[in-house]
């Protein structure tokens, strides 16, 4: 399962969404807490975290804060995302390994049944939908019994007229956040280069997948619009 080379491995596609994207994404506090509400209550005490697709570490540093006696491993195939997550990891360098590489290792990075809690923030969409399936298989069989699977992603509306809405939604939200012309905006948003790496599928189908595999509790946890929090537990 070899992630296709992307934007997302450009220096200056990384530094724009970093800068002007990631802080800015609407209800992403809200989402982040209800993150940590859904780990606490299925596994309240994770010790080995996945980060898979980590980013700048965002997810993985708020996990390794509210855990303690957690450790984490951050995956990611870009090496401008992975070098910012060293960066912002130094806090966490003894509880964290951090890991330049594709999904396909997965495998690789612990044994079965041994993972508390596995999360991926926006990056599991830039898959084939095939290859998406095959690496929730492999987070099943990764995670220990109880263990939890979240995914802050990025989905596909149930209709274009919905899409449509979301799209002017988001675009309004990235204005007022960034203080920028909307026109402006709007321009850089439906022309940016990472947006041919989308690979979208909806919050249901996703979830009948998790729930073929196996996963238990499986649900859509937040949702605004393309924007949702979703995952299930190993039994």
């Amino acid at each position: 399962m070899c992630m296709v080379t992307s934007h997302w491995q450009r220096q200056d596609v990384t530094e724009d969404y970093l800068e002007n994207v990631r802080g800015g994404i609407p209800f992403g506090a809200e989402q982040a807490r209800i993150m940590l509400q859904v780990i606490h209550h299925f596994n309240p005490y994770p010790r080995k975290v996945i980060d898979l697709g980590c980013g700048n570490g965002f997810l993985a540093k708020i996990i390794l804060k509210s855990f303690p006696d957690a450790s984490a491993i951050l995956l990611d195939h870009s090496k401008p995302m992975i070098e910012s997550a060293k960066e912002n990891m130094k806090i966490y360098n003894k509880r964290c390994d951090i890991i330049l590489d594709d999904f396909h290792s997965i495998d690789e990075l612990a044994d079965s049944h041994s993972v508390d809690c596995i999360v991926s923030g926006f990056a599991i969409h830039h898959l084939p939908h095939s290859q998406k399936k095959q690496l929730y298989n492999k987070i099943y069989h990764l995670l220990s019994k109880g263990g939890i699977f979240i995914n802050m992603e990025h989905t596909a509306s149930a209709t274009a007229e919905l899409e449509a809405l979301y799209d002017e939604l988001f675009i309004d939200h990235l204005s007022s956040y960034n203080k920028k012309d909307r026109e402006t905006v709007a321009k850089e948003y439906h022309s940016r280069p990472d947006k041919e790496d989308n690979i979208l599928e909806t919050v249901t189908v996703q979830l009948d997948w998790l729930k073929d595999i196996g996963f238990k509790h499986t649900d859509c946890y937040f949702k605004w619009f393309e924007l949702a929090i979703f995952g299930g537990v190993k039994k």
